[in-house]
């Protein structure tokens, strides 16, 4: 499952780039990417209620689509990684499984969060102020607290993998960085690529080609849900 970017407040789910889809698919996935309620209309915690209820829609509706119920995979790109990481830490256990198909849960085997923020307290999470007001209506610290993933980090997490641009600029390295340390920490299964070269959304930083490539990106993601399958 997709979940795209766009600060939670634009962006829709055509924004899944074809090299994912392409080489997923390829690779016998069934891919879904999803859209969700957006700011300012709609506040945080409207966003993951949203994604934990395509989840759930995904695991009722899996006869149907010829889905396997137990290996439900996520990725998203900047506020859309930091979604599924909100998702893959929190599983069943957080006041977000709202909606239809409550008979259903919201876990998440394993997740790819790539340049999506990570604790919002902190300087570089991408959020500017005029942001933290539409998103969250101000900036309460504890709104801003219950939306970063690394307040949910504990033992036996799903397994996830960070994908960071090192000189990106409005999601710095620092949030994946801090992100990574506390999943190790906790004992869980995590790894992190941090790509030279690479701003925000996979753009050239500089003269020199972005580290590992895009393509090689992309066949990291695949390789690790592949490995997720196989364990």
């Amino acid at each position: 499952m997709f979940v795209h970017g766009g600060g939670m407040a634009k962006g829709d789910k055509s924004n899944l780039p074809q090299a994912f889809l392409d080489a997923l698919a390829t690779n016998g996935y069934a891919v879904a990417s999803v859209d969700y309620r957006l700011a300012p209309n709609s506040q945080f915690p409207a966003q993951i209620e949203d994604v934990k209820c395509a989840i759930r829609y995904l695991r009722a509706k899996a006869v149907a689509y010829g889905l396997d119920k137990s290996e439900i995979f996520a990725f998203g790109t900047s506020a859309g990684g930091q979604l599924v990481a909100l998702a893959a830490l929190t599983g069943s256990r957080a006041a977000w499984d709202v909606g239809a198909y409550r008979s259903e849960p919201s876990n998440l085997a394993a997740a790819v969060d790539i340049f999506g923020p990570a604790n919002l307290t902190e300087r570089g999470s991408g959020y500017k102020p005029s942001d933290i007001q539409d998103v969250f209506g101000g900036s309460d610290r504890r709104k801003l607290i219950q939306a970063s993933p690394t307040h949910y980090v504990a033992p036996n997490a799903p397994p996830i993998l960070l994908v960071q641009g090192a000189d990106d600029t409005t999601v710095h390295e620092s949030q994946s960085i801090e992100l990574y340390r506390d999943l190790k920490a906790a004992g869980d299964t995590t790894q992190l690529v941090l790509v030279r070269n690479m701003g925000h959304m996979f753009v050239q930083v500089g003269a020199r080609p972005i580290n590992p490539t895009f393509q090689e990106i992309v066949q990291d993601v695949v390789g690790f849900f592949d490995s997720q399958r196989e364990s």
